[in-house]
């Protein structure tokens, strides 16, 4: 357990260092171009290569290949593992340069899928010129993803988890620098994300050479290792395609909302992916093949026992982080977006957001850990066949909260009712399958967290109807934001102390030990 808290802090640490220059990227952009249609038609075309790369390689991929991997580097040896890494990675090639190739061809047919409502040619345009820019960007994305996969499986986690700091990086560049040399500065952002693509894939390297893998084209369909992938690969595709239509349909009826829409959806995403990458995702990564490690080895109580603790670790941080998006959510948008082409209306609309997709955010980091528990165990129908129930929910909701005061803010209220919906049946079918997770435990712990949370929630709400977050100086706000925060946090901790949670016990004993 404790290289498990180690390699999460490895994570989280990468993870926060990432985020940090993400919302520092976030901040720029919208200072420097707003929330228009312009700016939509750049993160659709940024959100295609993203959602292929998550269907192709973070998806069906690499969720087909590490249970499989760490069977053969358990069973079978090294030499074995990385070489079906190789034929792997020959295959992963292979499909990207097809994709590539259909992507750059049909791009204009592709836009129209996704902006579906857009009715400007010139930001159509605009969008398909975009998208052929950033498609590359694939291929990077996905290496990283790939490298992912065979690093955590041999212990090493902070490679993949900062690559994105690059990424961030490049795209700061691209915003502040780049934009200056082209007559529709977002040209000089995609010249950013191509940049930060290749630092990623160039920080990757000496990594996987440590790990021992070489980059080798080396196809063989005939691999035994490969058609236990391919046997996993079709229900995980199939889930993962899913999960991304989701996101695809979800743009597509924000595109029939007014314009700005789908840019209030992603600015309201980045806020709480933020809280989710640093810890919930990060305990995700680090627990799939650490879940396959032992799953190869059958011992379903010590499956149980990882599951419970990461799930009580991810509620722990996940249920305050909620309640203070919701509770705080325009005074955050307030500070770090509101100022240049980024409106007051603008600030107004993603609070709105953030607000319902704040609802959600305990039930996903469930379900970061609930997946990967079932994945790691080779079952991907089941998995597959609650994203399909979601989806479903999430567009039948969403059509018709759109169409209500809600707007732009009913997708996201759709989205945390279907995930919350997904997951009950998630954790209910898991028991069946690795036997009974003591759920006294579980409910005394999350009634704990949520007490402790609605503490620090009313104590930040009275301090921040002190402050005139329209009025004040912005350095004064990001004073009175950054006390409020420790406040908040200060709390959380003391309240946590006093119901005595558990996960506040471990931190005193750690520290206790490390003292003496």
């Amino acid at each position: 357990m404790s290289s498990l808290v180690k390699s999460t802090g490895i994570v989280s640490f990468s993870t926060l260092s990432s985020r940090i220059f993400g919302f520092i990227r976030e901040i720029c952009f919208a200072a420097f171009f707003g929330a228009s249609q312009a700016t939509d038609a750049f993160f659709i075309a940024f959100r295609i290569p993203n959602l292929l790369r998550r269907l192709v390689a973070e998806g069906s991929l690499t969720i087909s290949f590490i249970p499989v991997y760490t069977d053969y580097l358990v069973n079978k040896g090294r030499k074995e593992s990385l070489l079906l890494a190789q034929k792997t990675f020959s295959l992963l090639l292979l499909v990207l340069a097809t994709i590539i190739v259909l992507g750059e061809v049909f791009a204009p047919q592709i836009v129209k899928v996704f902006a579906y409502g857009f009715q400007d040619p010139t930001i159509i345009s605009l969008a398909i010129n975009f998208t052929r820019i950033m498609f590359p960007y694939l291929v990077c994305a996905s290496f990283v993803a790939f490298s992912m996969g065979i690093l955590n499986s041999h212990g090493y986690f902070f490679a993949p988890a900062f690559s994105s700091v690059f990424l961030n990086l490049s795209m700061i560049t691209g915003i502040i620098f780049f934009s200056s040399f082209f007559k529709q500065p977002l040209y000089g952002v995609t010249a950013g994300v191509l940049l930060g693509g290749l630092l990623q894939i160039v920080f990757q390297i000496p990594y996987l050479i440590k790990a021992g893998f070489k980059v080798k084209f080396s196809l063989s369909f005939n691999h035994p290792g490969l058609k236990k992938i391919f046997r996993l690969i079709v229900p995980t595709l199939f889930g993962t395609a899913i999960y991304q239509v989701n996101i695809l349909m979800g743009t597509i009826l924000a595109s029939f909302l007014p314009s700005g829409s789908v840019s209030y959806l992603y600015f309201s995403d980045r806020l709480t992916e933020m809280v989710l990458g640093i810890f919930i995702i990060s305990i995700g990564n680090v627990i799939f093949p650490e879940m396959s490690k032992i799953a190869a080895t059958n011992d379903y109580k010590k499956i149980r026992k990882l599951y419970l603790a990461s799930l009580k670790g991810s509620l722990f941080l996940a249920i305050p982080a909620s309640l203070a998006l919701m509770t705080i959510g325009f005074p955050i948008i307030a500070v770090f977006f509101w100022r240049g082409e980024f409106t007051l209306i603008d600030a107004q609309r993603t609070a709105q957001a953030l607000w319902h997709a704040s609802l959600g955010i305990s039930s996903v980091a469930i379900l970061r850990i609930t997946s990967p528990t079932f994945f790691s165990l080779k079952d991907t129908k089941t998995p597959v066949l609650l994203a399909g129930l979601a989806f479903i929910l999430n567009i039948g909701l969403g059509f018709f909260l759109m169409r209500t005061s809600l707007k732009h803010a009913g997708l996201a209220l759709a989205n945390s009712i279907s995930v919350t919906v997904q997951v009950i049946i998630l954790f209910y079918l898991l028991q069946k399958k690795i036997g009974r997770i003591k759920l006294s435990l579980f409910f005394k712990a999350f009634a704990k967290y949520l007490l402790a949370g609605l503490i620090m929630a009313f104590s930040i709400n009275y301090l921040s109807g002190l402050i005139d977050w329209l009025e004040m100086a912005l350095l004064y706000k990001i004073g009175w934001l950054s006390l409020i925060v420790g406040v908040g946090g200060l709390i959380y901790f003391i309240a946590c102390f006093l119901l005595r949670v558990e996960e506040i016990n471990i931190l005193f004993r750690r520290r206790k030990k490390d003292k003496f």
